[in-house]
């Protein structure tokens, strides 16, 4: 009898758990949703925030509001995002330094399976823009003839220790030889501006904001990090083509939530962003982007990262970057 009761109570607790997962399903959203970006407003990142929380409002039918919390590489709004409650009302639009930060810093407060990724946006690359005003260059190679002459007198831009701008110029400085000097900034725009008045001389900017900054006579662009050449700047060779080929590195944008929210809630997420990226508006945007759409599984691209994250401890070792507190 004893036994019979033990099943009995075990059956109900199973069903009980599996109805409060069907309601918290039903009824997500109830209010609106908060997603955290790790860059200050006006930049790249932000923009592509904005645009996919716009789509999830249409999809959702709530709110879903973007929260700049830039800074530190993007451990802040990493942090904001598993401490804000109720768990699955708080998104995070990821990008590459949430991987870097695990290894940029000796105690980064978070692990990465502490997030689940609900839907991936696509990869874009990179391209190394410079001031003309002060490098007289025209080819890669006439780039780092000037740098070689000029040690330690070229700065170059960086949005934190953990993120693909950093990681791209130590790779560059070791592969050809040449000294640059970081100069730390919280977010894309600064850098531009920085780019700009000359402050700093070179930066590793994603492809379509590279587009963009080129347009000023001023800012020229010299390889991109891809592994072919990209379609908004045909007339940039790789890196490869010049003789670099560990130059090469993507950076990609992805929506997370935290895995301790509902598994209901995280499924119903997912299925949104399927939605999401099936619009029309979406494909449209990625590609204006020069973004390389995600094609397979939130699984693969979680083996993708955890591969990404040992390349850049790889990195860390071999560059002797230093590690932060």
């Amino acid at each position: 009898m004893r036994c019979t009761k033990t099943f009995l109570s075990a059956a109900l607790g199973a069903l009980a758990c599996l109805s409060t997962a069907v309601t918290a399903q039903q009824d997500f959203p109830a209010r609106p949703l908060h997603m955290f970006t790790m860059f200050a407003a006006g930049s790249q990142s932000d923009l592509a925030a904005r645009f996919t929380a716009g789509k999830l409002t249409e999809q959702l039918g709530v709110a879903v509001i973007v929260e700049n919390r830039g800074g530190a590489g993007g451990l802040i709004g990493a942090r904001e995002t598993l401490r804000t409650q109720p768990l699955g009302y708080s998104l995070l639009f990821a990008q590459q330094q949430l991987v870097g930060n695990l290894v940029a810093y000796k105690d980064p407060q978070y692990k990465l399976e502490d997030f689940a990724t609900v839907g991936v946006m696509g990869i874009t690359f990179y391209a190394l823009i410079f001031n003309t005003t002060s490098v007289p260059s025209k080819t890669l190679s006439e780039f780092v003839a000037f740098a070689k002459a000029n040690p330690g007198k070229l700065n170059y831009g960086s949005l934190g220790p953990s993120t693909g701008s950093t990681i791209l110029a130590e790779r560059f400085k070791q592969a050809a030889g040449i000294d640059m000097v970081m100069v730390p900034f919280k977010g894309g725009d600064p850098v531009a501006q920085a780019l700009l008045a000359n402050d700093v001389q070179v930066y590793f900017a994603t492809l379509n904001t590279a587009r963009t900054r080129m347009r000023n006579a001023n800012i020229s662009g010299l390889a991109v990090t891809a592994e072919r050449r990209s379609q908004i700047l045909p007339d940039l060779p790789t890196f490869k083509e010049n003789g670099y080929p560990g130059i090469v590195l993507g950076s990609w944008s992805a929506v997370m939530a935290p895995s301790s929210a509902p598994a209901a809630i995280l499924q119903k997420l997912k299925e949104t962003m399927v939605r999401v990226k099936a619009d029309p508006a979406t494909i449209a945007q990625l590609q204006k982007q020069e973004i390389e759409p995600w094609t397979g599984t939130t699984d693969e691209f979680t083996a993708y990262i955890k591969a990404e994250g040992a390349a850049l401890a790889a990195d860390y070792k071999r560059l002797k970057i230093p590690v932060l507190d």
